[in-house]
Parts: C-alpha cells; sequence; structure tokens
C-alpha cells in the first residue's frame, strides 16, 4: 500500500515498509518540516486580487502555515482550504481582508488588525466571546461598563473621544496630529483615541 497524506495539513503517511533507506530524508521532507511550519511558520502573501492559497501534499505551501501576513493595496478575499485550521492573521492591507472556505460562513479581518481565526472545515471564526470578535467584545463591554460616563457613539462615526478633564465629548477632526497640536496649544487637554469597528 502506498503512502497517503493527513487532510487538514497534507504530511506524508508513510505506508509499512516504504521509503526503504531514504525513511528518514522523506520523513523530515514531507511530515517534520510540513509540521514545524503548521505550528509555527510565519508567511507573508502579498495580494493584488482575490486569491487562493496554494496547498501541497507534502511540501511548502501557504494554507499550512500557522501564521499568515497579508500586504497589499485594497481589500480581498483569500480562499483556504477546507479543511479545520487556526491562524493568526496578519491584516497590512490598506482595506479588509476576508477569509473563506469558498462555502460556509466568512471571517473579516479589518485593516490593521491581527487576528485568531478558527474553521470548522466549512465556516471561519474570529477568536472571540458569544460569536463576537475580541474588539467588538471589548467595545461593547466598555462602553456598557461606562455608560453615562461616555458620550453615545450613535452619530459620531469618525470622530475621535476627547477630555477637558472632567467631561468627554467627541471631536471632529481632519487628522491625529492636528488635533493632537490643536489641543496643545489652545488649552492642554488630554486626548484619548478610540478605535470603533464599523460593522
Amino acid at each position: 500500500m502506498p503512502s497517503n497524506y493527513s487532510a487538514s495539513l497534507r504530511i506524508e503517511l508513510q505506508a509499512p515498509g516504504e521509503g526503504l533507506n531514504v525513511w528518514g530524508t522523506r520523513l523530515n521532507n514531507n511530515a517534520l518540516t510540513p509540521v514545524e511550519a503548521a505550528i509555527a511558520g510565519w508567511t507573508t502573501v502579498a495580494l493584488a486580487a482575490d486569491t487562493t492559497l496554494t496547498s501541497a501534499n507534502g511540501s511548502a505551501d501557504q494554507a499550512r502555515s500557522a501564521m499568515l501576513n497579508f500586504t497589499g493595496t485594497g481589500s480581498f478575499t483569500v480562499t483556504t482550504p477546507a479543511v479545520p485550521k487556526i491562524y493568526l492573521i496578519r491584516n497590512a492591507l490598506s482595506g479588509d481582508l476576508t477569509i473563506t472556505t469558498g462555502s460556509g460562513a466568512s471571517a473579516v479581518v479589518e485593516s490593521g488588525e491581527i487576528n485568531v481565526l478558527i474553521c470548522d472545515g466549512t465556516n471561519w471564526r474570529p477568536l472571540g466571546v458569544a460569536g463576537e470578535s475580541w474588539k467588538s467584545y471589548v467595545d461593547a463591554q466598555a462602553f456598557a461598563a461606562l455608560d453615562g460616563d461616555l458620550p453615545g457613539q450613535t452619530g459620531n462615526a469618525g470622530k475621535v473621544l476627547s477630555t477637558d478633564g472632567s467631561t468627554a465629548a467627541w471631536e471632529q477632526v481632519s487628522t491625529r496630529p492636528d488635533f493632537i497640536q490643536a489641543a496643545a496649544a489652545a488649552d492642554k487637554r488630554a486626548v484619548g483615541y478610540a478605535y470603533f469597528p464599523r460593522g
């Protein structure tokens, strides 16, 4: 019976009696090296269009890596193999990154975000609490805990949160450096920046 490959990580499963006098090389190249990539591999993928990650039996590929760093200009969709997997994703794109198997639920990683995603073989989900990403959960909890102390979010998209030392308020500014400079020159207000997801 010939060797075959594992479903999720595509590692060679050598058949008994196969690889006589070369089993060490095959073990290193087709099993141990891919296992290392699956546990600690870092792969940068430069995107210029929607793409499907490369996957290959017993040899180097993009989809096996534990950590994926996506670069490029724009928002893109990346299709992964439809197998159970965990990724640590860094979105260094200028836009959002959508991860999908081509069916089931997709996961969106916003520009500049680092997140852990898990797949059950069909659906991608961000690591989080009660179906929410960590960022969404923390945002919701922070505003719930400070209800009455912070101004409401509704109608304040694109603004930054500032304080004069006693009262928090939203301020519309064109750039953060302009705001810091104006705050320092005008009244020495303390300035805090908060990020609120679009969705």
